[in-house]
């Protein structure tokens, strides 16, 4: 039962989502402290819940797809309701703790996350090839939850550096997906983006994207004034490194090899970044 509520509500995944609350919450206040509890269990209880939601959604089209159809609803390991069971009531859970961090206005923002993920962003995946800026859009919000809770403004110049980060990455982190399993995508009834625009053509603008994360994680060593060089050389490396793998993909085509090391230098920078922040 665990295996399968881990699965169903894409632990790993909803974890990492929750992460980006906590690099919000330290790049606004300097400070790890325990004003970072709540939001931190609210944001992963929700991604935990949508997450969870959108698997019932999709089971028909998982069914479908080698890469979905043992997870735990087409499988047969977990029935219907009890899914939809765990799933709402992780999300009961959420909004309390978006209660007890925000009042009404947590709620109501996460009313909207629910909105724009489940009800606007899962349909339009089987209608339009550009769905993926819903989920641009859904990217921003755990680092925006996490930079509120410290007490900062959104309209803070750091935020929309923070912010803009994190919708750029997005694009090129569900593209490198696509065009590794779009021919799957195709076979469960999805429109998908590569057949579109094809593949070469595809691949070279996530490419530009690509780039364009790295440029955007680069001025943000501008906006959150670095100046040690021991965390500057670090970013170098970072920054190189991701550059080197980024030059690869239109002769070689690594997909998922671009798509982890996409997520890593996002996840590190952010690492890097916060380190600065408390005690640099």
């Amino acid at each position: 039962m665990i295996k399968n509520i881990y699965s169903l509500t894409k632990f790993h995944l909803s974890f990492t989502v929750s992460l980006s609350c906590v690099f919000g919450y330290i790049l606004a206040k300097n400070s790890f402290d325990m004003g970072l509890l709540y939001p931190f269990i609210a944001v992963l209880f929700l991604a935990l819940g949508v997450s969870a939601l959108n698997q019932i959604q999709e089971y028909k089209q998982d069914a479908l797809m080698p890469r979905t159809k043992n997870r735990p609803l087409p499988s047969g390991d977990m029935s219907y309701t009890a899914a939809l069971t765990v799933s709402l009531s992780i999300i009961a859970i959420s909004f309390v703790f978006a209660y007890l961090t925000h009042g009404f206005f947590g709620v109501i923002l996460f009313f909207v996350v629910i909105i724009i993920y489940n009800l606007l962003y899962t349909p339009a995946k089987r209608k339009s090839i550009y769905a993926a800026v819903y989920g641009a859009i859904l990217g921003v919000i755990p680092p925006y939850y996490g930079w509120i809770s410290a007490g900062e403004s959104a309209l803070d110049f750091g935020f929309i550096a923070l912010g803009i980060f994190f919708f750029v990455w997005q694009i090129p982190h569900f593209w490198l997906l696509n065009l590794k399993f779009y021919k799957q995508y195709e076979e469960a009834g999805f429109p998908t983006i590569t057949k579109a625009f094809g593949e070469r053509s595809l691949e070279r603008m996530t490419f530009v994207w690509l780039l364009l994360t790295l440029i955007c994680g680069t001025f943000l060593i501008f906006v959150y004034q670095v100046e040690s060089y021991i965390i500057l050389g670090l970013i170098l490396v970072l920054t190189l490194y991701t550059l080197f793998t980024i030059s690869k993909l239109l002769k070689n085509r690594n997909y998922i090899y671009n798509f982890i090391n996409i997520n890593v230098y996002m996840l590190l920078l952010m690492i890097i970044l916060c380190v600065n922040a408390l005690y640099m």
